[in-house]
């Protein structure tokens, strides 16, 4: 058996790991029926297309998967979706549930062990880091023989270059979330708008108009709020002026550092003009979560910058106290030229890695292909038909019985919180699962303005030193301005300067290494 660097995983003992429990998906095609583990080749063997074998097995087979359990809906394996998958394939899995709170801790604990079951959830991160080290499967030559669903799935939600380490392999089968669940968009009071007849704003200058008319109006009493932001960098602005708070993959394909560029000294005059007219929050820069929260629930703030989710969450909140009272969401804030940014979904949550000890690499790959399938797909997004869906022209469709009880009938199913199925979603997932809910409306109002997601980029180790010893240097740097000159402490002429300071503590190095890696990664991936 292979045997793998446990040193390099004890130096990294501290590293973070983002183990994410959320929606469900699938998107890509295929035969329903799916390929076998009889007779087939080796992963190294050359293969000009899939082996032709079918699922159900015609001998039972299982395999071992390590996971994080959902914080308060743990799947045990025994939910009616399980059986029905284990029917058409033949293929039992043996879960290990692990705690979320305790999940970081005990996956290193088994890495350096080396004792590792089949499949481990993994954040991406981890996965190319471990897979180097030798602890997982390069599963390149394996999806290439017997993965083609997974494939065509990598390449339509454009993850590609996430997965690819800085060896240019894949280490893990990608799960998901449904989209909406995080992406940003600007939340307004309807009623409030209904109050100073107006509509949501679509560029600065309306939006500006819009906060001024809450507080003008005087709309939640002598503390209005008109706009509640979380951190200096929680404004819907900063595209609309070329820029971003962090650095990001602008629309040419280059990496850049927001905070430096020149449309940025011009997006903090906008929101020093809105301190100064007590439009915003006053502590934006210092409030918590929570106190964030409890803030906007008592009812006196006009606007937020946060996940659509809490269009339904405010609401239930405000309308305790006021009937009227409605969060909706909106569009991003455009430019001079009409077009406006918002950044999307990452949708990619993490992979399933497969240990480079396990025996059945070729089943496992094979059988998360099924998943991938166009039935797989329906069977880890809508359950069972019949039962929890219907087809009609084409389309799958929640029963009138299931869609009573979204909340739980899901995740009952078996469908709710999985990662265990977590294929790319369909693109009808979240509108169906969320009809009738403001979220499903702000996620439609938003999505035309998403950008492409952005790729998880892999660092070799000489770019993982630049990035530790600068990033964090520069990141300080910047948040101290930032709110600086936001609150006026510190005059926009000295823009200038703040940049120098960031070039002083390796701006340029930064920029370039990520430049360097993304190109790495495009390279592997064509």
């Amino acid at each position: 058996m292979k045997e793998f660097k446990k040193i390099s995983w004890l130096m990294t003992a501290g590293s973070a790991l983002v183990i994410c429990a959320a929606g469900c998906g699938s998107s890509d095609s295929g035969s329903a029926g799916q390929s076998s583990p009889s007779a087939a080749p080796s992963a190294g063997a050359a293969s000009s297309a899939p082996p032709a074998a079918t699922f159900p097995l015609k001998e039972k087979a299982s395999f071992e998967i390590f996971s994080a359990a959902h914080d308060t809906k743990p799947q045990r394996g025994n939910e009616p979706i399980f059986a029905e998958i284990e029917k058409r394939t033949n293929v039992q899995l043996k879960l290990t549930n692990i705690p979320s709170a305790s999940y970081a801790d005990k996956f290193k604990v088994t890495l350096v062990s080396g004792d590792l079951p089949d499949v481990m959830d993994s954040d991406v991160a981890s996965a190319k880091k471990y897979g180097m080290d030798g602890a997982f499967l390069a599963l390149d030559d394996l999806l290439k023989k017997f993965g083609p669903n997974i494939l065509k799935a990598i390449k339509e939600e454009g993850i590609d270059t996430s997965l690819r380490a800085a060896d240019g392999k894949i280490y893990g089968i990608p799960y998901f979330s449904m989209p909406g669940t995080t992406a940003t968009v600007p939340q307004y009071r309807q009623d409030w708008l209904d109050e100073v007849k107006l509509k949501a704003p679509t560029n600065p200058d309306e939006f500006y108009q819009v906060l001024k008319a809450f507080k003008d109006a005087n709309l939640g009493g002598k503390d209005t709020i008109p706009f509640a932001p979380q951190g200096y960098n929680n404004f819907p602005i900063f595209r609309a002026f070329g820029t971003d708070p962090r650095m990001y993959l602008n629309k040419e394909g280059v990496y850049q550092f927001g905070p430096a560029l020149p449309g940025m000294k011009d997006a903090l005059t906008f929101l020093n003009k809105l301190y100064n007219e007590k439009l915003i929050d006053p502590e934006f820069a210092i409030i918590s979560k929570q106190q964030w929260e409890a803030k906007v629930s008592k009812g006196n703030v006009g606007a937020i910058f946060f996940n659509p989710g809490r269009t339904d969450f405010f609401t239930d909140v405000l309308k305790k106290e006021n009937a009227k009272a409605k969060m909706v969401g909106g569009g991003a804030l455009k430019d001079k030229n009409g077009k406006g940014e918002l950044l999307p979904d990452f949708s990619l949550k993490g992979v399933m890695a497969i240990s480079s000890k396990s025996k059945n690499a070729e089943l496992i790959v094979k059988y998360y292909d099924f998943l991938y399938s166009p039935v797989g797909k329906l069977l880890t997004q809508y359950g069972i038909e019949g039962q929890s869906y219907t087809m009609k022209d084409g389309k799958p469709q929640y029963t009138d019985d299931f869609k009573k009880d979204m909340v739980n009938n899901p995740t009952n199913l078996g469908i709710g919180t999985s990662k265990y199925f977590f294929t790319a979603p369909l693109p009808s997932l979240f509108k169906d699962r969320n009809e009738g809910m403001l979220v499903a409306a702000a996620v439609e109002t938003s999505k035309p303005d998403w950008t492409k997601q952005e790729p998880q980029l892999s660092f070799t180790q000489a770019e993982q030193d630049i990035v530790s010893k600068n990033l964090q240097p520069i990141m300080d740097k910047t948040s101290e301005y930032m709110i600086k000159f936001i609150i006026g402490q510190e005059p926009l002429t000295n823009f200038d300067k703040y940049v120098g300071e960031l070039k002083q503590r390796g701006l340029d190095d930064l920029v370039k290494t990520y430049n360097a890696a993304y190109q790495r990664a495009l390279k592997a991936s064509q």
